[in-house]
């Protein structure tokens, strides 16, 4: 094992421009925190108007196809921004005061070798397949740095997440450096969860240099099965962009996702991207309507720092869930390693995400990530029933 892995769900440069740009302009990763892959760490990143016509997650089984997925352009959408400034609630550290200069970041990581984009086979549109949402249900928790989770010890993370009531367990086992990597981990955590009635979800990062050769290690975590014959209940795919390594384009996530979707078959694949903000929702700067073709579901990552959480939920599921149903990821960590906001989200923050989210549609809601929440952040979590 490589001991360079990068971070995963990508934003701290979304948390900036959602508050209006009062913040700390430095990338970091979901799991530096706020994206889930900068920094060359091992292992790894007032609410809006009422919902329009039904739910996109109305329902959790379904026959896809492409010609079901509506694929608007993205300009079509909504585009009022999420108000700067939260309604009720009382943000712990913000507005974040004014900073020192902070030393440039290092440039990220990525592949030494990028596949030209003339030798990627011509998109084409999948199969149709079933999805089945069912495993996405309700809240989850994601793991980045598996010694760092309750030591690593399986039993004890399965204890945590019943205790919490959590539906299912996001664990990072693959990325571009090191391929499948987590089958170990894979090995000691699905067969305790799934006896506990929790759903395992694996994922990984591709920087999409190769994506034909991401997508062998993607399928390698798909066609893994435990000792008894146990498998992922789905796998994710951390879509970041060039800010975070990631030769993103809307050819190599085609080719990316295609090869998955074709290797899935009726297989849960979700894609975690941007929160669609008016800055990547407009204009083509970020590849929803693309990557929708292929997905059964989006995770955005919704870190909002100084906006309000309910706010930004709900603009997530009005905007995306036009192209697919919608699984939130909330933010349980601090920005303060890295200039921005101190305090950690509080239990009122956590409630409030969660329940405009669920009020909204959202298929479920997780947080990033196990590792850096609090005590006060895990008995919010607790606390609410989904």
């Amino acid at each position: 094992m490589s001991a360079v892995r990068r971070i995963v769900p990508g934003i701290l440069a979304a948390a900036v421009l959602a508050t209006g740009g009062v913040g700390v302009a430095v990338a970091v990763g979901q799991g530096g925190q706020p994206s889930h892959t900068s920094g060359a760490t091992r292992a790894r990143a007032a609410p809006v108007a009422a919902l329009v016509g039904p739910p996109a997650t109305a329902l959790l089984t379904t026959t896809t196809s492409t010609t079901s997925v509506p694929l608007p352009s993205t300009t079509a959408a909504p585009t009022t921004s999420i108000p700067a400034s939260p309604g009720t609630l009382t943000l712990a550290g913000c507005p974040v005061p004014p900073q020192p200069p902070r030393p440039p970041a290092p440039p990220p990581w990525h592949p030494a070798v990028l596949v030209p984009e003339s030798s990627l086979p011509p998109e084409q549109a999948p199969a149709p397949w079933t999805s089945d949402l069912r495993p996405i249900a309700g809240k989850g928790m994601w793991i980045w740095e598996w010694g760092q989770t309750d030591s690593g010890d399986p039993q004890a993370i399965v204890n945590q997440a019943v205790s919490a009531g959590l539906s299912q367990i996001w664990l990072r086992v693959g990325d571009s450096p090191d391929g499948f990597y987590g089958a170990a981990e894979l090995d000691a955590l699905v067969p305790i969860a799934h006896a506990a009635g929790i759903s395992v979800i694996a994922w990984g990062f591709p920087y999409l240099y190769d994506p034909l050769g991401d997508a062998a290690w993607t399928e390698a975590i798909l066609d893994w099965r435990s000792p008894t014959g146990q498998r992922v209940d789905g796998f994710s795919a951390d879509i970041e962009r060039s800010s975070e390594g990631v030769a993103l384009t809307e050819h190599r996530v085609a080719a990316y996702l295609g090869a998955v979707r074709q290797a899935a078959g009726n297989q849960l694949i979700v894609a975690t991207v941007y929160p669609p903000l008016d800055a990547y929702w407009s204009g083509d700067v970020y590849p929803y309507a693309t990557i929708a073709r292929y997905v059964d579901a989006f995770a955005p990552m919704i870190y909002w720092e100084c906006t309000d959480p309910g706010a930004d939920a709900v603009q997530a599921i009005r905007r995306l869930g036009t192209l697919r149903p919608v699984y939130l990821i909330g933010q349980a960590f601090d920005l303060a390693s890295n200039g921005g906001r101190a305090a950690s989200p509080s239990a009122a923050e956590l409630h409030e995400f969660l329940s405009e989210g669920q009020a909204a549609g959202a298929v479920g809601v997780s947080f990033w990530s196990w590792q850096s929440a609090t005590s006060d952040e895990w008995s919010a979590v607790t606390r609410y029933r989904w």
